[in-house]
């Protein structure tokens, strides 16, 4: 199995720090995660983010529903122990649980949210990984609860995939030069293309980037049990999805 690359303090500093640049779509996806959270007619009262990391996302969600309380779910101690710095002003309204997005979650989960979110976190999964988690979230989720999912995919083309896989290591490894990214993110990224690019074709384990295309992970919640399952926004490798548990 691929050691988890964040259970090192360096890496997740300097991801936290950077997280903007690094992702170039980063704001503009918790932007539209904390709109279409606000479009629902239920009150926001309680949201798990999977994979939570750092709890810059539940910083948000809890700055824009000041009734809401949330639950950052992540594997990675150093992660949560700066979402432990960071959501600190909020009490008890804000809870960390160090899980991973393949853990059963039910023995230490005793309510259902209202929405679980995700931000560049389940397509950390295998395929059969993916499956089990969406439909894990059944549970997880009241009835018309939401799931919405902001995360990196894949074109159906192994083309068009290495031309974005590409594109953003070029990204990266600019705004490292310029100082925007921390140097210390720097072998961080050399294990990203070594991973992703000069292993393309090698096949991929949980833990792995295991980027697949919006229209498959749709189809997964549509299996899962899931309704409405739609993806609003989508630009490069990036997409929010989005699905609904039905009302009983």
């Amino acid at each position: 199995m691929t050691i988890y690359r964040w259970n090192t303090s360096d890496a997740a500093q300097a991801f936290d720090k950077a997280a903007e640049t690094i992702h170039p779509h980063y704001v503009e996806i918790q932007d539209q995660i904390l709109a279409h959270l606000g479009q629902q007619e239920c009150t926001v009262k309680l949201v798990i983010d999977a994979g939570g990391g750092s709890g810059r996302l539940m910083e948000r969600v809890l700055d824009r529903f000041p009734e809401a309380g949330g639950i950052v779910i992540d594997q990675s101690e150093p992660f949560l122990a700066l979402a432990a710095q960071r959501l600190a002003r909020f009490g008890d309204r804000a809870q960390l649980l160090q899980l991973r997005l393949q853990d059963d979650w039910s023995q230490h989960l005793d309510i259902q949210a209202d929405f679980v979110v995700s931000m560049s976190a389940i397509h950390h999964l295998t395929p059969r990984e993916k499956q089990t988690f969406f439909s894990n979230c059944r549970d997880y989720l009241k009835p018309g609860g939401r799931l919405i999912n902001g995360d990196e995919i894949r074109p159906a083309s192994d083309e068009a995939y290495l031309e974005e896989l590409l594109r953003w290591d070029e990204h990266k490894t600019r705004e490292i030069a310029s100082g925007r990214i921390p140097a210390a993110f720097t072998e961080t990224l050399s294990k990203w293309r070594r991973r992703n690019i000069d292993g393309f074709s090698t096949p991929k384990e949980s833990g792995d980037d295991c980027h697949e295309t919006t229209e498959t992970q749709l189809g997964y919640l549509r299996k899962a049990g899931f309704s409405n399952a739609e993806a609003p926004w989508q630009q490069n490798m990036w997409a929010v999805m989005i699905a609904q548990i039905p009302e009983e």
